[in-house]
Parts: C-alpha cells; structure tokens; sequence
C-alpha cells in the first residue's frame, strides 16, 4: 500500500501508479493530490513546496521514466510562470526574457513575438502600442481580415489572470478554466466564476455564477439567427445578410 505523508488515506501501488500517471499526463499540477480524499490544498503556497518535494521521492519509484521526467517538466514551469521575466514564446515553447523593449527573440527557436501582446512580431508593431497594432491589423492586413471571428478569438482568447493563450472550439461552454492557473471565468467578457463567496458586493447567489454584462456573448450565444437579426434591426446595426464574394458557404 502507499500512503502520502498529507493524510492518513492509503493506496494500493497499483491504484497509485495509474492516478498519478493520469494526472501527471492529461491533469493540471495542482490536481496531484491524493485520489481518495483529493488534499492536500496545494493552492496554499506553504504546502506547496513541502508536498511535491516528499511526492516526488514516491514518483521517481512508482513512474515510468518518460512520465518522470514529465512531472519534473510541469514542476518547473510552475515556478517559472511565477517569475515576472518569465515568457511563453508564441512559436515553440518557455524561456526566460530579461529586457524592457517589446520585440524579443526566442533562445530557442530564434522567432521574435511581442513581449506584451505575445503576437508574432512584424515591422509594423515598431512604434505603436499593442491596441495601435492590432487595430492596423484589423485595418489593413487582408490575411488577418479573412480570418473574421476565428482570428479576433485566437487574439484575444488570453487568460485575464496569468496572459495564456488559450483556444475555443466551436460550441465549448463559455466558463472557462485556465489550464495553467486554474482560474475561472468567461471567455465572453473575462469576468470571473465565483464558486463560493461571491466577490461582489450584495450578491446573495451561493453557487456557481458569474456576473456578465449585458452586451456579454454569454446571453445571446444560443439564439436562434433570426433573433439575433431581429435584435441588430431593432436597434438600426447594419449587418451582412450575404457571404462575401468567393468564400465558400
């Protein structure tokens, strides 16, 4: 049987090889916690370093090498989005940055990104603030324009706590939980789900919710196209009834 040293839970080796394969494989870092009692709170920072350093003495023993090693690889990039210099590059993977100017080259692919909006860099971005950017883009770039709605969601889709990129599929619910820091909100708005006390002042709902505003996609994204039709004509928004010359229906 194995046991962690956070509780008094206990399970046999099997069971605990097959669940920290998974969580360490498919699950976030802090979701590797004891699978019959799910503690310790690895959210606290003081539990934080003292459980993995005694787990990982049980892992080493128990994993296959490659899931080892991949639980050391998620380790380290814990600690390392916790450090202000730290970066994800836009074209292969983490690296650490110390500068101030915008455009930054990647140690390890050699690629240049945008060190505030982590956009791919181009000469145009020189001079101009991230908003002035994106907003030539939107004005004058014909690729970023046949793009339409996939593009603005590749753009904007960052997570408002810790800056990840993050992508949605087509009909995914819009609560949201950011696969690197666990924090849940709205893709529509970015506000965030409360789970249990709510943050906002009067609000007596005790469950899950969010507070969207009202022009939030979160309202209008099941209704039906005529509704949405007859939602711009009622307030005179002018909108295209026709697909564009050459795009295919």
């Amino acid at each position: 049987m194995q046991s962690l040293t956070s509780c008094q839970c206990s399970v046999c080796c099997s069971c605990f090889q097959q669940h920290f394969t998974i969580a360490v494989r498919d699950k976030h870092i802090r979701d590797m916690v004891c699978p019959v009692c799910w503690e310790p709170n690895i959210n606290d920072p003081e539990h934080l370093n003292s459980y993995f350093s005694t787990l990982d003495i049980q892992l080493r023993e128990c994993l296959e090498p490659e899931v080892y090693e991949l639980f050391h690889k998620k380790l380290t990039e814990q600690a390392l989005i916790k450090d202000p210099k730290f970066l994800w590059c836009c074209h292969c993977s983490w690296f650490i940055y110390d500068g101030e100017q915008l455009k930054v080259t990647c140690l390890q692919c050699h690629n240049s990104f945008c060190a505030q909006c982590k956009k791919p860099w181009e000469s145009q971005h020189a001079g101009l603030s991230c908003e002035q950017y994106q907003s030539w883009k939107r004005e004058n770039d014909p690729e970023y324009q046949k793009q339409g709605l996939a593009g603005y969601l590749r753009d904007n889709g960052i997570c408002p706590n810790c800056r990840f990129q993050y992508a949605l599929s087509k009909g995914g619910c819009m609560h949201f939980c950011c696969s690197q820091c666990r924090y849940q909100f709205c893709s529509g708005c970015n506000n965030p789900f409360h789970t249990q006390t709510c943050a906002v002042d009067e609000c007596s709902v005790s469950g899950l919710h969010a507070h969207h505003p009202r022009d939030c996609l979160f309202y209008l994204r099941d209704w039906e196209p005529s509704r949405l039709q007859a939602l711009l004509q009622s307030n005179n928004v002018a909108f295209n009834t026709e697909p564009s010359p050459g795009t295919q229906t």
